[in-house]
């Protein structure tokens, strides 16, 4: 009977789901910083510890690895669901503190948008998600008339902070105790939501 070689190095387990959450997780990192253009497969690929076949082999391609990103940061169902009588309060405590259990998440798809922005693709990966799902559920939590509108105003609204509170940082806003920021935010947007 014939001895099988021993290797240096033991073999790496199989796990196909930390694999697609390492590569997800590194997929965020890049376009965050890079934007969707600028951030390349082989450095996402080399960034998880994974070949670049491997990543396209999980999302199918760079585009669908993004679109995955962007539904995972811009996912609103579990920060929505049962808020509906202090929902104004809850988003601008988001929008000032971050959120508990991640901080950094709340900036995320801020990043992501502002590094993308002037990517066509990106955007028009952006828009469908927003239109298919986070604008839809935020309309229903909202609810009432011209809930799908008044849900947009206050996407507006939140997104124009977190670019004033995070990127630009006037002085105003940084001299500013938190909880003057989540009370003015808060009422502002109580009035789109009702």
């Amino acid at each position: 009977m014939a001895k099988r070689p021993v290797s240096a190095s033991p073999r790496r387990r199989r796990d196909a789901a930390a694999t697609r959450e390492a590569i997800l997780a590194a997929a965020t990192r890049r376009f965050a910083v890079q934007g969707y253009e600028r951030a390349g497969v082989r450095e996402i690929a080399a960034d998880a510890g994974v070949t670049a076949a491997l990543v396209n082999r999980y999302f199918g391609s760079k585009e669908g690895l993004f679109a995955e990103v962007i539904e995972r940061a811009l996912d609103m169902g579990n920060l929505l669901e049962g808020r509906r009588g202090d929902l104004a309060d809850h988003l601008a405590r988001l929008m000032v503190y971050g959120r508990e259990d991640s901080p950094e998440r709340v900036y995320t798809p801020l990043l992501l948008l502002l590094r993308s922005a002037a990517e066509p693709g990106a955007v028009k990966l952006f828009r469908r998600d927003l239109n298919r799902t986070e604008l839809p559920l935020l309309a229903e939590q909202i609810g009432g008339d011209a809930a799908a509108v008044r849900a947009v105003m206050v996407m507006a609204q939140l997104t124009g902070f977190a670019i004033m509170y995070h990127v630009l940082r006037p002085k105003a806003f940084a001299d500013a105790r938190g909880e003057e920021l989540v009370a003015l935010l808060s009422r502002t947007l109580a009035a789109c939501i009702g």
